[in-house]
């Protein structure tokens, strides 16, 4: 009987059969998504990039460990990250003089924080007057009332 294998071991087992250029070629796939552009960057010749790329996604265990890092990145996702990056990204593209994805990087970054809010309604079924009524005392009432656009924290 086989003795079983531990998680750990199966993932280092699964590095040993890449070579240097496929782990880099992995990690470049699973954050570019772009199969030649990750090649370029895994060291493969620029010319050959596009082939040496669609040929590592065809192969069992690069495919693998691609599925195996993306499903990585994806445990490491919090809010805080995805601020960062739009963060870098705003930046970044305000740099290269990319001024419609620094401003969209800059509403995202407003939403997350609720600057923004989406203050559509979209009701379904069977409306009476009497419903329509009061969303509409509601939406008045929010509208008479003022924004407080203070910081509720203080430093201390």
């Amino acid at each position: 009987m086989a003795k079983p294998v531990s998680l750990e071991t199966r993932q280092r087992q699964s590095r040993a059969q890449l070579s240097l250029k496929q782990m880099r070629f992995v990690k470049e796939y699973a954050h570019l998504g772009n199969a030649a552009e990750a090649a370029r960057k895994a060291g493969y010749k620029p010319k050959a990039a596009k082939e040496v790329g669609y040929e590592n996604l065809t192969k069992p265990h690069v495919k693998a460990a691609v599925g195996q890092e993306l499903a990585r990145i994806a445990m490491e996702v919090t809010p805080d990250r995805v601020r960062r990056r739009l963060d870098t990204i705003s930046h970044n593209a305000e740099a290269a003089g990319q001024f419609g994805p620094a401003v969209r990087a800059e509403e995202l970054l407003g939403r997350s924080i609720g600057l923004w809010v989406d203050q559509s309604l979209h009701l379904t079924g069977a409306l009476k007057d009497e419903h329509i009524q009061a969303v509409l005392e509601i939406a008045r009432r929010r509208r008479a009332e003022p924004i407080d656009l203070t910081d509720d924290e203080t430093d201390t």
